[in-house]
């Protein structure tokens, strides 16, 4: 049976932006190997819903904002914390946690929601994200500042992590650089605060391009949003563009955006660009408002 639950009123103004209380206060639905949280859920077994999926370090706090968005929107959202990340990050979490180990427990979740879903992927999520559209009929796939597929042609492998510990979050510099291109004395605390350790394999898994996609057994429309202030050591030029004519999806430049544009300065314009998007693959789900 298709888990039901009630969602949040749309919200009339949005929070500051490292403001992610909002995520805390939402409704949740629990399983063994995943948390849901929920942006507005519809319970519509034609509209296609957007399910977020987080990078590393990261948890379904980073889509807090996408979530209010698209809830006002009326547009089914949900955010999920796969093991490992977010509030399932623990120390009973093996260190041994793989990419494929998050796409078992995705596929589980979408399962569960037993609706059309668009799965979206950031950064090291993407993996996931593609590993269950291979082996579910999604409605749909988005990735944000992905990683490559390890059979990518001319995929750029990076430096391998300590297979034996855990890796801990990037500091603030690396957090204004790397994550939100801003300014060296920019408070950022807020994000510090929410990042998680990593799993070695996880990290080792996408820097080593361990993870295989078979394009063909992705049919799905889908897009990839470039981010262009990405780092050009993990996102070299023409990566992301490369990404998607390997999966066969639209590919889009946004202009201004750093790696995570989901919480970044200007991160309304990237959620503005996915509802375009979102309308126009899916005409009349909902209404334009």
């Amino acid at each position: 049976m298709s888990p039901k639950i009630n969602g949040m009123n749309a919200l009339q103004h949005f929070p500051s932006q490292f403001d992610f209380s909002a995520i805390d206060k939402r409704p949740r639905l629990d399983a063994a190997a995943y948390r849901l949280f929920v942006g507005h859920d519809t319970g519509s077994a034609l509209q296609p819903t957007f399910l977020f999926v987080a990078g590393a370090y990261h948890g379904a706090w980073c889509y807090s904002h996408y979530l209010d968005y698209f809830a006002q929107q009326h547009i089914g959202c949900f955010a999920i914390d796969l093991p490992g990340h977010g509030t399932l990050c623990s120390h009973d979490v093996s260190i041994g946690l793989s990419v494929q180990d998050l796409g078992t427990s995705l596929v589980q979740a979408c399962r569960a929601l037993s609706r059309p879903l668009v799965l979206v992927g950031h950064s090291m999520g993407a993996l996931p994200v593609m590993l269950a559209a291979e082996q579910l009929p999604v409605a749909g796939m988005v990735l944000l500042a992905p990683s490559p597929p390890g059979n990518l042609p001319q995929a750029q492998a990076l430096p391998a992590v300590a297979p034996d510990r855990f890796t801990p979050p990037p500091g603030e510099p690396e957090i204004r650089h790397r994550f939100l291109a801003t300014s060296p004395d920019r408070n950022v605390a807020a994000v510090a605060q929410r990042l998680t350790p990593e799993s070695p394999t996880i990290l080792n898994d996408r820097y080593l391009l361990r993870v295989a996609i078979d394009p063909h057994r992705i049919r799905c429309p889908g897009i990839c949003f470039e981010a262009e202030l990405d780092t050009p050591d993990r996102h070299p030029a023409g990566q992301d563009q490369a990404i998607a004519d390997f999966l066969g999806l639209q590919h889009q430049i946004l202009t201004g955006q750093p790696h995570c544009m989901m919480y970044a300065n200007q991160w309304i314009d990237s959620a503005a660009a996915l509802l375009a998007w979102y309308r126009k693959a899916f005409p009349g789900y909902p209404e334009n408002i």
